[in-house]
């Protein structure tokens, strides 16, 4: 995430501003692997994430997870959105697929040196390890991971765009943006709105621009998400949209106005999926 957007974008961005089309850069990953060992057949590709305790997969990451062919490993991400005990999955998977012989090559997509130990392992049980980076690659690998892998290779500008989009403007500061509550004559425009059909209206607002907001995969994904789950909203966009509500109204939603907005939602995300415009409140 970090060098693909410092890449495209000339800056490395938050990973709420990246999207990625999964299925392009697994795609690309069996393609380069397939070219480095080309007398090999791809085993599975492991996707390694962090995530927060106690929180559900984002959505890139549930759709890696259901993917053919690909494992989700996930570490954990601590207060400070650092990433605690993916090297040492890695590590483990690399010693163990090799100690067993279930690989003669591994393609490795990272810079961190601290991997260096498993590259070194394997290479005892006999597998050729191909590191891969991204442009500049020299950049932002480790020196002396690079001179430990078997051959080394690198993604450019062309490779990443396939599958790396960079939004311009983070999706949480979009929601954020307050909606004046209409004067009714003696409620003025900063104050809370006090009715069920003041709140309706709000809620009505902040889903449409939700569902607006997202980029056409974003939408089917999101869409797919709900036709397996009929009574839910992905948590990565109900937390963004409820946080939206709660700086409009200056307070949480109820528990039934809460219901009341997930129907809206999953009502406007069928709608915009099925190719029909939303209806104005």
């Amino acid at each position: 995430y970090a060098q693909g957007s410092t890449l495209l974008n000339g800056r490395s961005v938050g990973r709420q501003s990246i999207r990625l089309s999964v299925k392009e850069v697994l795609d690309q990953l069996e393609e380069t692997a397939c070219s480095v060992a080309s007398d090999c057949r791809l085993l599975r590709i492991y996707w390694y994430d962090g995530i927060r305790g106690g929180s559900r997969p984002n959505m890139e990451q549930d759709l890696i997870g259901q993917s053919a062919n690909a494992k989700l490993r996930l570490g954990l991400v601590n207060s400070r959105g650092q990433q605690k005990g993916v090297d040492s999955l890695i590590v483990t998977d690399l010693i163990e697929l090799a100690r067993n012989r279930a690989i003669t090559d591994a393609l490795i997509l990272s810079g961190d040196e601290d991997i260096k130990i498993g590259v070194q392992v394997a290479q005892t049980f006999g597998v050729r390890v191909h590191l891969l980076g991204i442009k500049p690659a020299r950049g932002s690998q480790s020196d002396y991971l690079m001179m430990e892998a078997d051959t080394c290779h690198e993604w450019n500008e062309a490779s990443i765009s396939n599958w790396m989009h960079i939004e311009e403007e983070p999706t949480d500061q979009l929601l954020m943006t307050p909606t004046p509550v209409a004067d009714s004559g003696n409620t003025s425009a900063s104050e809370s709105p006090s009715t069920h059909e003041d709140v309706r209206t709000i809620v009505a607002s902040a889903v449409r621009e939700a569902v607006e907001a997202l980029s056409a995969s974003d939408l089917a994904r999101h869409a797919q998400f709900l036709e397996d789950n009929p009574k839910r909203i992905h948590p990565d966009i109900d937390r963004r949209t409820l946080a939206s509500l709660r700086n409009r109204l200056d307070r949480d939603l109820t528990t039934t106005e809460r219901s009341e907005y997930r129907q809206t939602f999953a009502t406007a995300l069928r709608t915009t999926h099925a190719g029909a415009p939303l209806a104005e409140e």
